[in-house]
């Protein structure tokens, strides 16, 4: 029950942080230099994650094609459920504030609960791979908070609906973990990868269709590019210290 306990603590470490940048967003006017050193860091981070913890840990499972099916099937899933988020809003949009802000809610919560579901999955697999993941999506989930606010703020949410659904990501975030953790406690190696691999499919499409994109949409410098390649040195390191 203790070890259960430390993966609820852990995945509860993404909505704090996603909390912590939509404070900032409450506290401060947008820039757009900020926000886009933010997304540089936290594609940094989670590019590390991806190819120094997660992928060596996929293609060596046997058999190596259930878990690169695996991977490519989560990428695939990522892209189907951006795409019907996508096509809400842009149905939703000038329509009603109220619904588009469900949308924007249900988008980060699908987010949270596939995190929750990789925290919890990897405790499984090794203590430290859970420490690592939950810092990385710590640092991802500060400009998320950040985004997700100021995009409520702009439709003239109250602040106390505001603030309800900010507290409400630990719902979806706490569910994932406990599905990651009990439903795999005690399986063999290759059910883990299987679901290590599907949520690593999601997380490096994330980076690549999502973080990244947005990020070069911001006002870019060549700092961005050293805080990018600078917080990809500084995970590796951290990982390598951690284990």
């Amino acid at each position: 029950m203790q070890e259960f306990l430390f993966a609820l603590t852990l995945s509860a470490l993404p909505v704090v942080s996603n909390f912590i940048g939509a404070m900032i967003a409450e506290a401060l006017p947008s820039s757009k230099q900020t926000l886009g050193l933010a997304l540089h860091a936290a594609a940094g981070v989670l590019l590390a994650i991806a190819s120094t913890e997660l992928i060596p840990r996929v293609v060596v499972a046997k058999p190596v094609w259930a878990t690169i099916l695996a991977l490519f099937l989560g990428g695939a899933f990522f892209v189907w459920v951006n795409g019907l988020l996508k096509l809400s809003k842009n149905r939703l949009r000038g329509i009603d504030f109220n619904t588009v802000s469900l949308a924007i809610f249900l988008s980060i919560a699908i987010d949270l609960f596939g995190d929750g579901l990789m925290i919890g999955t990897s405790l499984t697999i090794a203590p430290h791979l859970g420490v690592i993941l939950a810092s990385g999506r710590v640092v991802a989930h500060i400009p998320e908070g950040f985004v997700t606010n100021a995009a409520f703020k702009s439709q003239n949410m109250p602040r106390t609906n505001r603030f309800l659904l900010l507290a409400a990501f630990i719902i979806p975030v706490w569910l994932g973990a406990t599905l990651g953790y009990w439903g795999l406690r005690g399986q063999a190696d290759l059910p883990k990868l299987v679901v290590l691999a599907f949520t690593t499919g999601t997380l490096i499409t994330a980076i690549a269709e999502e973080i990244i994109p947005e990020a070069h949409q911001t006002q870019d410098t060549n700092w961005s590019t050293l805080t990018f390649i600078g917080s990809f040195a500084l995970s590796i390191l951290f990982s390598s210290y951690i284990k």
